[in-house]
């Protein structure tokens, strides 16, 4: 697989495992009554925050694997699992109703109060609604993969890659009102579905490409026995 497609498989996984569409009825929840002012800070502050989860991940979840003496091929597996099980809980699960943990309005300025709402929902809503357990072991595996073929360019693809997708999640998240008249609840579920088979579909690949180099791991040392 070359480097475009490598990159653009981990550019439609991240944005299919972050699925901002589907948390916008959460976000819209938790900033519903905000002034405009407000919920932009807000909407900023959470992608910046989303961003920093991706890099740390993205660049030390190697390190980390390594640390515990885990196998990039073990934690493909269970990560494809895990991509799979999440991609049909997405699919299938009913529409989810929005947050109703609202703070009481005040008189500070847009940024103070946009600090006070973040500070109450950054958990869970950055984390794990949006940077969830999918996400960290997409992140792991493709910087795995970059690193497996020594590909310094392919993991600044990847970095430039995740700066794009949180940009474009800090747009969603800020016309979530204006995407929500246009698409409608039923477009959003729709959208939201397809992403999840978008999931399910790469977690499958996961396990059938970890299944596989097993395979061939163990059964290469036995032919060349042979030999």
């Amino acid at each position: 697989m070359g480097e475009t497609a490598i990159l653009t498989t981990f550019g439609a996984t991240l944005f299919a495992l972050l699925n901002p569409l589907g948390m916008l009825p959460v976000f819209m929840g938790y900033t519903e009554g905000l002034g405009p002012g407000v919920q932009r800070w807000l909407a900023l502050f959470v992608a910046l925050t989303v961003l920093g989860l991706i890099l740390v991940f993205l660049l030390a979840g190697t390190s980390i694997i390594d640390f515990f003496g885990i196998t990039l091929d073990s934690f493909r597996l269970a990560g494809g699992i895990l991509l799979l099980s999440i991609g049909i809980r997405i699919v299938t699960a009913e529409p989810g109703k929005a947050a109703k943990d609202l703070v009481a309005m005040t008189e500070l300025g847009a940024v103070a109060e946009a600090k006070s709402v973040y500070r109450r929902i950054v958990v869970p809503f950055a984390m794990p609604l949006l940077v969830g357990p999918g996400v960290i072991a997409n992140l792991i595996l493709h910087a795995g993969q970059a690193r497996a073929i020594k590909s310094d360019t392919l993991l600044i693809g990847m970095v430039l890659v995740s700066v794009g997708i949180c940009a474009l999640t800090f747009v969603i998240l800020l016309a979530g009102r204006l995407l929500r008249r246009l698409l409608g609840d039923v477009g959003l579920s729709i959208m939201t579905r397809v992403l999840g088979l978008l999931v399910a579909s790469i977690g499958m690949q996961f396990v059938v490409t970890g299944v596989t180099n097993v395979i061939v791991q163990s059964i290469a040392p036995q032919v060349l026995k042979l030999h």
